[in-house]
């Protein structure tokens, strides 16, 4: 998947808000009822965004360090949290063209920075520590208990996964997608972050766009379905669930010739690119489309 897809994929947020600024409240608020919780003042005061732009998410706004090497490193740190990122490995990536001696200095002068700026930012709030093998993102009391937006988005996950209603799932899958600001860790640079990690989260999120369209078939919101299926669609290509979930959409909103336009258009892609026939789950799609 290229940036350009991944970028076209998020823009979903705005979709979303849209949605909701339609249809009625429910997007669940950033620092509260996102994580669940009724009461925020057991919540930390700052967490990491790796959703988007690495920023510093606090009561004040979003705030992001300067310079690319403070931010790579914030980002990795949120994402590999609460294991640490190995120094080594992070340092060969960040500078493979300096020696290992050069390129630790570096990324231990990078450290100090990042370290520096949480304590003015956070008034001691997040840290970093170093470890044995590398550096670790730690609360200001050292439990290790430090939240980022992405722990926001599958507590909030979770919890719409309990309710039986569902527009009032619909609408708390949506505020849950919302806390994505754009691409994963954007802005830094891609031999920073572990691609399986990468590819495990985008595959999540395309995850959560078929559940979101589902609920919102559930909730006879065929609009909407469309929307977060297709975006889901474009993610990834040849995801069958993904397209057979759109055409389930477009024939709940009375467009049974457009359901049978994506069967056709990926069944020519399977064949053209993997040489391989629609799986059952996009014949039972058209079946569906065909009212049999």
């Amino acid at each position: 998947m290229t940036n350009d897809e991944t970028g076209s994929t998020m823009q979903i947020t705005g979709d979303i808000a849209q949605g909701l600024a339609d249809h009625g409240p429910g997007q669940p608020d950033t620092f509260g009822e996102a994580f669940g919780d009724a009461s925020t003042t057991a919540l930390p005061l700052h967490s990491v965004g790796i959703l988007g732009p690495v920023v510093l998410l606090g009561p004040s706004g979003h705030t992001a360090p300067s310079g690319a090497v403070v931010r790579a490193l914030l980002g990795s740190l949120a994402l590999a949290h609460p294991l640490p990122v190995n120094a080594d490995d992070f340092a060969a990536r960040l500078w493979p063209d300096r020696s290992t001696a050069q390129a630790k200095q570096r990324l231990h002068t990078g450290a100090h920075r990042l370290r520096s700026w949480l304590l003015t930012a956070t008034d001691g709030g997040l840290g970093v520590v170093t470890q044995p093998s590398g550096y670790a993102l730690t609360d200001g009391a050292g439990t290790g208990a430090v939240l980022t937006d992405l722990a926001r988005f599958r507590h909030a996950v979770e919890r719409a996964r309990q309710l039986t209603d569902p527009l009032h799932r619909l609408r708390h899958l949506q505020g849950a997608l919302a806390l994505w600001r754009g691409r994963l860790l954007e802005g830094v640079p891609a031999e920073c972050v572990d691609h399986h990690t990468h590819q495990s989260l985008m595959l999540e999120h395309t995850g959560h766009l078929q559940e979101l369209a589902r609920a919102a078939l559930d909730a006879r919101r065929p609009q909407e379905a469309i929307v977060a299926a297709r975006r889901a669609c474009e993610e990834d290509h040849f995801n069958e669930s993904s397209h057979a979930i759109l055409m389930d959409a477009l024939t709940a909103a009375g467009m049974r010739v457009a359901a049978l336009d994506v069967y056709e258009h990926m069944r020519n892609r399977l064949n053209r690119s993997l040489g391989i026939a629609p799986g059952e789950i996009l014949m039972q799609a058209r079946g569906r489309a065909i009212g049999r």
